[in-house]
């Protein structure tokens, strides 16, 4: 086998592990790929060239492996593709003495079947059992059951 045609298998190989590491989650079969064209180009070159070029080859490949690994975690290119939002939300945790059933306020989002309401100045997720309930429509509380409101039009 051509030394030319080993080399482009070793790329190829490589470019299919970074892939695999960089774009496609988890292992998949780009990594399998991508691992054994690498072994199998190493052992081509050990095979038909010599064990000097074998060693070499296989020096290459370590080399590039450790030292793309050292530059992607320097320059963190890596966060450029990876995500990195952070959730804010938060519980719907009700005060006992502020929202109680019977008390009335107002729909401040749609309510379809879910949305936020106003009560004495306290905006909370609310559920409507009436189905869809428009904005800026007086509501009333009809139950509060693990933290949800449950609530009809008034």
């Amino acid at each position: 086998m051509d030394i030319g045609f080993c080399i482009a298998l070793l790329v190829v190989a490589f470019v299919l592990i970074i892939v695999e590491l960089l774009i496609v989650p988890g292992t998949s079969v780009l990594g399998f790929i991508g691992f054994g064209g690498m072994v199998y180009g190493i052992y081509e070159i050990f095979a038909t060239h010599g064990t000097t070029a074998g060693w070499i080859a296989l020096c290459a490949v370590a080399v590039l492996c450790v030292g793309l690994t050292v530059w992607v975690l320097k320059t963190k290119s890596w966060k450029k593709i990876t995500l990195d939002d952070k959730l804010d939300g938060k519980v719907n945790v009700l005060d006992a003495q502020k929202i109680k059933v019977g008390e009335e306020g107002k729909a401040m989002s749609r309510l379809a079947p879910t949305g936020q309401a106003s009560f004495s100045g306290e905006i909370c997720e609310v559920q409507s059992m009436d189905g869809y309930i428009d904005p800026k429509t007086p509501i009333k509380v009809v139950r509060i059951e693990n933290n949800k409101v449950f609530v009809v039009e008034a």
